[in-house]
C-alpha cells in the first residue's frame, strides 16, 4: 500500500492527499508552488487547502501580504484518529442499542465488497462471541489476497478460544495450504471433502449468520443473519463432515 492509498484510507481524497504531501515536502509555500508540486490546477488548490485547514493538518501564515501554507507534523494524523475513536466510543453504546433492536424476524442480508469488506466479515466472527466457527469450500484465495491479516486473525481466534472446524475441497492447492500454514489449524480440526474442484468460494457459519464468500480478484461476501438458516447450514455441515476424509 503506497502513501497516497494510506492517506485515502485515513479519509482524504486522492487530490487532498497529493496537496498534503506537497506541503510536507515544500514546508512554507505558496499555493502556486503547491500546485506545481502536486501537479494539480491552481483553481483547485485553494479549495483543497481549505479542506485540509479545516481538518487541522495544514496551517497558514501571512508574510509580506502573501499567504504561505505549511503541513502539520504527520503525528497530527494520529491525534485526529484518536479523537475520532474517542468520539465513537462515547456514542458506541447508543449505536449498539440501535443495532440490537429486534423489530422483525425477517432475515438480514448484507453485501461486503473488496478487501476491507472481507476483513469486516472476518472481524465480525471474532466479535460475535461464538465458541465454534464452521467453514467449507476452498479458502486458499484468502491467503493470496490478505495473507498477513489472515495469519494475525487466526492468532486472535486462538487467543479468543474460538474452535475452527473446516472442510476443504480435496485439491492439491488445499493440501499445500494446510502444510504451509499449520498455525491456522491450531485449536481446530479439518477434513477433506471428496470434491476435487479448486474454487475461490467458501461458506462461513457462525452464531446465527451464514456468509457466502468469493475470494476472487474483486472479492465479496453476502452475509445472511437468520437463526433458522444458520441451524440448517450447521446441520448440512455435520452431514458433510461425516462423509469427509479424515486427515
Amino acid at each position: 500500500m503506497d502513501v497516497i492509498e494510506s492517506l485515502e484510507n485515513f479519509g482524504l481524497s486522492k487530490k487532498e492527499s497529493k496537496v498534503y504531501l506537497a506541503c510536507l515536502e515544500l514546508d512554507d509555500s505558496l499555493a502556486s508552488d503547491i500546485s506545481l508540486k502536486s501537479n494539480l490546477p491552481r483553481t483547485l488548490i485553494y479549495d483543497l487547502l481549505e479542506r485540509l485547514i479545516d481538518l487541522g493538518i495544514v496551517s497558514y501564515a501571512i508574510k509580506n501580504n502573501r499567504k504561505y501554507f505549511r503541513a502539520a507534523h504527520p503525528q497530527e494524523l494520529i491525534r485526529i484518529l484518536k479523537e475520532k475513536e474517542k468520539t465513537l466510543q462515547e456514542v458506541l453504546p447508543q449505536l449498539e442499542k440501535l443495532h440490537d433492536v429486534k423489530g422483525t424476524n425477517r432475515p438480514k442480508v448484507g453485501v461486503y465488497e473488496g478487501i476491507e469488506g472481507m476483513k469486516t466479515i472476518m472481524e465480525d466472527i471474532l466479535r460475535s462471541n461464538t465458541k465454534e466457527f464452521f467453514a467449507y469450500g476452498s479458502s486458499r484465495s484468502s491467503f493470496e489476497l490478505i495473507p498477513g491479516f489472515i495469519l494475525d486473525w487466526h492468532k486472535r481466534r486462538i487467543k479468543n478460544k474460538i474452535f475452527f472446524r473446516v472442510l476443504y475441497n480435496n485439491t492439491k492447492e488445499s493440501r499445500e495450504k494446510i502444510k504451509k500454514y499449520p498455525v491456522t489449524l491450531k485449536y481446530a480440526e479439518y477434513r477433506l471433502m471428496p470434491i476435487e474442484l479448486e474454487s475461490p468460494t467458501a461458506v462461513l457459519i457462525y452464531a446465527d449468520k451464514v456468509v457466502f464468500t468469493s475470494w476472487t480478484k474483486d472479492p465479496f461476501g453476502v452475509m445472511i443473519e437468520n437463526n433458522e438458516m444458520s441451524k440448517n447450514q450447521k446441520n448440512y455441515f455435520q452431514e458433510l463432515w461425516k462423509i469427509a476424509l479424515k486427515n
